[in-house]
């Protein structure tokens, strides 16, 4: 096992943001999903909501998991979803053709590895290689998993740079969970708030479970400087980690996670904040709406500037613009 031995701060926390995730009501599930798996319900139209695959048979074509499937959906190679599991039950010896990464929400479950059995509790989780034969057992609370199946193009980008990340576990809140909880608020985020955040962490999620050091640089590497400049010219489009990083000619795992190291913060985050910052500009002159605003700024509709300008201002856009004008007509 590898990971932390001591709990890491965003787990401590990580359960009250959960929680304000789901009182959202968006890319989530109903809170008692884990008990009654019929009645969940998503707001993606392009979701995907499966039943679960019952008794001791191979899973059916097309399915990769036994449990119910809820909230599914696709983008840029990677799928995203929640597994449940209603009530204890036994699931047998299968294997995945591809990678994918697992976050335990709610219950538990033990599962074969090794020749041994290994336990996962909330907020516990694992990276399992393509092709690793295992089988389960549910307990009888039954169990609700967060899900990332992360296609061939990743993990042959990846070993460009390492080689494939075995199937690991962290069961001790060490930094696997933690970039796991992080993917999770950004998966019960509609829309999901940054291309390069979801990015920025994949990439970072499958170095931390490869074993990569973080290398000590120099503060500034010499393409630092155009990797900012190029977030700053083109903020207002969807960027993706790896075009980035072929702009300035490194492999993204290393720009995501020298990017961290320097900022505190992943890409997304940045260009967030710079999306937040030419929205404030905007909002100071009363001549554009701000639906208008959140379009220019490269946010995908009013609703997602409100909830994104909220998060770094404390404010939503409207209270901004308004005390932004009684401060002006004072002077």
């Amino acid at each position: 096992m590898r990971g932390s031995r001591s709990y890491h701060p965003e787990v401590m926390t990580s359960i009250n943001g959960q929680m304000r995730a789901q009182r959202s009501g968006r890319r989530t599930v109903l809170s008692n999903a884990v008990a009654e798996p019929d009645k969940m319900s998503t707001s993606g139209n392009s979701m995907t909501d499966l039943p679960a695959v019952q008794g001791d048979v191979p899973l059916p074509n097309g399915r990769r998991f036994y449990g119910a499937i809820a909230g599914q959906f696709r983008e840029r190679g990677l799928t995203f979803g929640e597994v449940i599991h209603s009530a204890e039950r036994k699931v047998p010896d299968h294997t995945h053709e591809m990678s994918y990464y697992s976050l335990v929400i709610s219950g538990g479950y033990d599962e074969s590895y090794r020749g041994g059995r290994i336990y996962f509790q909330p907020f516990s989780s694992a990276l399992t290689r393509a092709g690793t034969k295992h089988d389960g057992r549910i307990a009888r609370c039954g169990v609700r998993v967060f899900t990332i199946e992360i296609g061939g193009e990743w993990i042959r980008q990846f070993v460009d740079l390492e080689p494939e990340p075995d199937t690991v576990q962290d069961l001790a809140g060490g930094e696997l969970t933690c970039l796991g909880i992080r993917l999770y608020r950004e998966y019960c985020t509609e829309p999901v708030v940054c291309s390069l955040t979801i990015d920025a962490l994949v990439w970072e999620l499958l170095a931390t479970a490869a074993g990569m050091r973080t290398q000590e640089l120099d503060p500034t590497p010499r393409w630092w400087t155009r990797a900012l400049d190029l977030l700053h010219a083109e903020f207002r489009r969807e960027l993706r980690v790896s075009e980035v990083a072929a702009e300035v000619g490194v492999h993204p795992v290393h720009l995501a996670r020298v990017f961290r190291r320097i900022c505190r913060q992943t890409p997304g985050e940045y260009v967030q904040r710079l999306r937040v910052r030419f929205a404030s500009e905007k909002l100071a002159l009363p001549e554009e709406g701000i639906a208008q605003i959140a379009a220019e700024a490269g946010f995908a509709d009013q609703n997602h500037l409100a909830r994104v300008f909220k998060r770094y201002t404390l404010t939503t856009p409207g209270a901004f613009r308004r005390a932004f004008a009684s401060s002006q007509a004072a002077h």
